[in-house]
């Protein structure tokens, strides 16, 4: 039976994918994928300043995205629920499907074209 979902499903999800429509909150979330970090490690990691990851992480933290531990004189980040890593791993695993498969269609077509063109002077 296949599965459907609620207006106020699809508004949640909505949300969700909202919070990673960025490319800077994607590099933190892949950042965050293995194990916690502090905000300086995530900058480095993202390729971004100290600031402007700790307001992407307020942003995802408000969101629920990800979680913030203090420990010691330090607070680390971590992915909220490890589901979203493996969600994130399927739609990956689409999305390159996809593009070998668009690949694969492309390198057919001119083939197609070359057999056409030579049958018609034939």
């Amino acid at each position: 039976m296949k599965q459907t979902m609620s207006d106020a499903s699809c508004e949640m999800l909505g949300d969700f994918f909202a919070t990673f429509a960025h490319t800077t909150r994607m590099r933190i979330f892949c950042a965050l994928q293995k194990q916690s970090k502090t905000v300086t490690e995530i900058a480095m990691e993202a390729g971004v300043s100290i600031t402007n990851a700790s307001q992407h992480l307020r942003l995802m933290r408000d969101r629920g995205a990800v979680i913030a531990e203090k420990r010691a004189q330090s607070v680390f980040y971590h992915i909220a629920d490890p589901r979203y890593i493996q969600a994130a791993i399927m739609i990956r695993e689409a999305l390159h499907e996809r593009l070998r498969h668009e690949a694969e269609q492309a390198a057919v077509r001119p083939s197609r074209r070359r057999l056409a063109a030579a049958t018609q002077t034939a």
